[in-house]
């Protein structure tokens, strides 16, 4: 059976030697693994369309066993992000943590949106990780897991700044990452960081994007 999609591929890895395995989570029909055939031949038609990050439009061919990417053509390949090396590290935790959270086979429009949406403010906005840490606070409401329903309903102690900055983080629009005031960008990352683990391994770029960060400073 074949079928059309559009999607954003979230990660490939090689399969066997010449082929890929990607996952893609489509509008239609949410989350999904597909194989990719010769899409590690440097001259692969479909290696660029299902590379992590691109949204693209796919043919699907299903055996009733496996899928695979028989086409694709590429609707947002996000350079400005892919360019950007910081950038490009927010966007993959961004990803890895979708992952981490969205079930197989279950579509759900508003995560597509609101995952296309980070795209566009990541490749605009100057504060990346106060945009990440928005997306991930209204990703985690719309997923059944609101950070500041867990807040109310816990005794974990946090200072009224930092909630104040959660409150304004999980209502921002992207428009509003560079203008908003007063928030305590670090400080709700840690504490968003360490909820993350209670259902998930804490993302293998974590550690990384902490170096940069102190070298950052050290250098500045």
């Amino acid at each position: 059976m074949y079928y059309l999609i559009k999607g954003v591929v979230f990660n490939s890895k090689i399969y066997k030697e010449q082929d890929k395995l990607v996952t893609i989570y489509s509008y239609e029909c949410g989350k999904l693994q597909a194989i990719v055939p010769s899409a590690k031949k440097i001259t692969a038609k479909l290696s660029s369309a299902t590379e992590p990050l691109t949204e693209s439009e796919f043919m699907i061919c299903n055996n009733g066993f496996s899928s695979k990417v028989v086409g694709a053509k590429i609707l947002e390949n996000n350079s400005k992000i892919k360019n950007d090396f910081l950038k490009n590290l927010y966007a993959i935790y961004a990803l890895e943590i979708c992952d981490k959270f969205i079930p197989y086979n279950m579509e759900n429009k508003n995560k597509y949106d609101l995952i296309s949406r980070l795209w566009q403010v990541l490749s605009d906005c100057k504060f990346h990780k106060r945009a990440l840490i928005a997306f991930i606070l209204r990703f985690l409401k719309i997923s059944g897991y609101s950070f500041l329903d867990y807040i109310k309903n816990t005794n974990i102690s946090i200072d009224k700044k930092t909630v104040n900055s959660i409150k304004q983080l999980s209502n921002c629009s992207g428009n509003d990452v560079d203008i908003l005031c007063d928030v305590e960008d670090n400080e709700v990352w840690n504490y968003v960081e360490s909820y993350l683990t209670n259902y998930i391994r804490r993302p293998s770029l974590s550690v990384f994007l902490q170096k940069i960060e102190r070298t950052n400073k050290t250098l500045f």
